[in-house]
C-alpha cells in the first residue's frame, strides 16, 4: 500500500470511530442490545486508525525535509484541533473548564512522539559510544514524554508514546513491531485494544510509494471532521 492509501484508511477508520463515540454514548450500551452491537463494531473498526498514524508519523520523521518544522506543524495542528475536539467529545461550549481539560486530542500525543524521536536521535548521535549514558538518557526521555502525555491527558496517553516508540525502534522489522505492540497492549492497555493489531496487515503491505500528495488535506481532515461532528451535536 502507498502512503496515500494508508492515510485514506486511517481517516476512514478514525471517522467511523469518532462518529460512534460521539453519537452512541457509552451510557446507551450498558443495557446491551443493538446499541451495544453498533458501538462495538464502530469502536473496533476505529482501533485500526491509531497504529497507522503512528507508523506514518515515524516514516514522515525519516523522510521530512525539516524535522523541526514537522514537530512545529504537529503542535500547531494539535492546538487548532483542540476546540473542535472539545466540541465533539468534551461538551464545548456547554461544559466546564474541567471537562475541557479532562481529555485532549491525539495530535498532542503524536507531537510528543515526534519530540521523543527528535531528541532520541540527538542522544544517539552524541552518546551511542557510551552505553551507560546513552541508555540512561534514552530511558529518561521515554519516561519524560510518556509522563507528559499522561499529565496532559492526551488521547492514548503514554500507550500512544510507546506505540510510536515501537515503530521507531523496530522500523523495518515486522516481527519485532508485532511483538512490541502486542506487549504494549497487554501490559499497558485493555484487551479491547488488541484489535489494533489488525492495522499491521495494511502497514506490512506498505510499498514506500507516496501516492497522491495530500499532506495538508490529511492534517486538515482531523480538526475539520471533529468540527462538523461538534456542530451537529450542538444542534441536536
Amino acid at each position: 500500500m502507498s502512503t496515500f492509501s494508508l492515510k485514506i484508511l486511517a481517516c476512514i477508520t478514525m471517522f467511523i470511530d469518532h462518529i460512534t463515540a460521539a453519537f452512541v454514548p457509552v451510557s446507551s450500551v450498558i443495557g446491551g442490545g443493538s446499541d451495544l452491537s453498533w458501538y462495538m463494531i464502530g469502536r473496533l473498526i476505529g482501533r485500526i486508525a491509531f497504529p497507522i498514524y503512528c507508523f506514518l508519523l515515524v516514516e514522515g520523521f525519516y523522510y521530512t525535509s525539516s524535522r523541526r518544522k514537522y514537530i512545529l506543524r504537529m503542535f500547531l495542528f494539535a492546538l487548532i484541533s483542540e476546540i473542535p475536539f472539545d466540541m465533539a467529545f468534551n461538551g464545548f461550549p456547554k461544559g466546564s473548564f474541567q471537562d475541557y481539560m479532562s481529555y485532549q486530542n491525539v495530535m498532542f500525543t503524536l507531537f510528543l512522539g515526534l519530540v521523543l524521536m527528535y531528541f532520541y536521535e540527538d542522544i544517539k548521535m552524541r552518546y551511542l559510544a557510551q552505553p551507560v549514558i546513552f541508555n540512561t538518557l534514552g530511558v529518561l526521555l521515554i519516561l519524560g514524554t510518556s509522563m507528559a502525555a499522561f499529565l496532559l491527558k492526551s488521547d492514548y496517553q503514554y500507550t500512544g508514546i510507546l506505540f510510536v516508540l515501537v515503530f521507531y525502534l523496530f522500523r523495518g522489522k515486522k516481527a519485532w513491531i508485532a511483538a512490541g505492540l502486542a506487549a504494549v497492549i497487554v501490559l499497558f492497555s485493555n484487551r479491547f485494544e488488541i484489535f489494533a493489531l489488525t492495522a499491521l496487515v495494511p502497514i506490512f503491505f506498505y510499498n514506500k510509494e507516496p501516492g497522491k500528495k495530500i499532506k495538508y488535506l490529511f492534517y486538515a481532515f482531523y480538526p475539520v471532521h471533529l468540527l462538523i461532528l461538534g456542530m451537529i451535536l450542538l444542534v441536536k
